[in-house]
């Protein structure tokens, strides 16, 4: 390509793992002098590198019937249904740039896939770090909309991925997985794994604003545990307060901090009520990922508490790579994607997941051994950072 053209949909200026990975990637491959062309309703200057260039391109889509429609309906009906996507691309996407363009998000991988079919642009390359199907498959609520949702995703995955020119996996397991899944992306895949970008690990503490958190939050000698994350159902963050309040009945010396929020916020704040224990968990919301490290510093301990699922097994999740860059102690999900890079417990502690009980046990273990444990996780910001990031990840593509 003469240019790398990226397109997403997304909010670039709200936070999540896609972002966090969009941003990434971008920063990186513009440090090797490569013409990097971003194509999105908006981005922030201080988050990408000044030499990436912003075509700004934004459409109102109700994502679910725009979905709906590509895998069910044929073509021509489906160019009836969105002809103004096509003219407005058309209109505001310069011919040159629409030779091969990369494709960030599921809702993007679908829209390049409506792009390609209808000749707006040759072909097209899908990020892909979702697996729809799995997510419905899955899905703790077992009912007829999500099997629905489930059959949905299978019928447009198949369209998009017979369509697309190449695949970018994030991990070799997922590699495999849609090589079992579609055959004839063989020799079609590569991986760039999801990691650390340098801006984060660069990334430098707000004096003031910690100041600040510590006279708000920081008036006694309790230890302090950190959740930073999407409250969504595969975020484990139910599990997460079970497992602490089942602490709590045993010692008080402990505070928990709940960083984002998501589709079980009240679910959350509920549980937290009925079980008495407002005074020890504080709900902060969502924080700029410009100043996560700073908010990291108010804990001794950061959990990642993500729950049993096959998509687990495929990657390993962006929170975990924050987590470890904080240079705190941090308590993770044994799953199968990180068993190479936290062999015998190199990097965190693990817990079994799905399992409060265990969670709380292995919370019990880390407080009980803290000192011991801070030694022995004092390097893990230089090994995250010199050996997991982006730049490192991004080098040949």
């Amino acid at each position: 390509m003469d240019n790398f053209v990226f397109f997403t949909l997304r909010d670039l200026n709200k936070g999540g793992g896609g972002a966090i990975r969009i941003k990434g990637i971008l920063n990186a491959l513009s440090k090797e002098n490569k013409n990097i062309i971003l194509i999105s309703k908006n981005y922030n200057k201080e988050e990408l590198n000044a030499n990436i260039k912003h075509i700004p391109f934004d459409i109102t889509i109700n994502s679910r019937i725009f979905q709906l429609s590509l895998a069910l309906f044929p073509n021509f009906i489906n160019k009836i249904l969105f002809f103004t996507y096509l003219k407005k691309f058309n209109k505001n996407i310069p011919d040159n740039l629409k030779k091969e363009i990369i494709f960030f998000e599921y809702l993007d991988n679908s829209f390049g896939y409506f792009l390609k079919k209808n000749n707006i642009i040759k072909s097209y390359i899908n990020d892909i770090h979702g697996v729809a199907p799995l997510e419905f498959k899955y899905n703790e609520k077992k009912n007829i909309y999500n099997l629905f949702r489930y059959k949905v995703s299978l019928l447009l995955d198949y369209k998009v991925m017979k369509n697309t020119s190449k695949i970018i996996a994030v991990s070799e397991a997922m590699k495999n997985y849609f090589l079992n899944e579609y055959s004839f992306l063989k020799n079609k895949i590569i991986v760039i794994p999801d990691g650390i970008s340098q801006k984060f690990c660069s990334q430098s503490i707000d004096n003031l604003l910690f100041s600040e958190l510590q006279k708000k939050y920081i008036q006694d000698n309790k230890k302090n545990i950190l959740f930073a994350g999407d409250f969504k159902d595969l975020g484990g963050v139910l599990d997460l307060i079970n497992a602490f309040i089942k602490v709590t009945e045993e010692r008080t010396d402990i505070k928990l901090f709940l960083i984002g929020d998501g589709e079980h916020l009240k679910n959350a704040q509920k549980l937290v009520k009925s079980s008495k224990i407002e005074h020890l968990v504080y709900f902060i919301g969502r924080v700029p990922y410009e100043r996560l490290k700073t908010y990291q510093e108010l804990a001794d301990i950061i959990i990642c508490p993500d729950k049993q699922h096959p998509y687990s097994n495929l990657i390993i999740h962006i929170k975990y790579f924050d987590s470890l860059a904080s240079n705190k102690i941090v308590i993770n999900g044994n799953f199968e994607s990180t068993k190479n890079i936290n062999k015998d417990e190199r990097l965190s502690i693990n817990f079994e997941p799905s399992n409060p009980n265990d969670l709380a046990n292995k919370i019990h273990y880390v407080l009980d051994n803290l000192e011991k444990l801070k030694i022995k996780y004092k390097d893990n910001a230089k090994i995250i950072c010199n050996n997991y990031t982006y730049e490192k990840f991004t080098k040949g593509f």
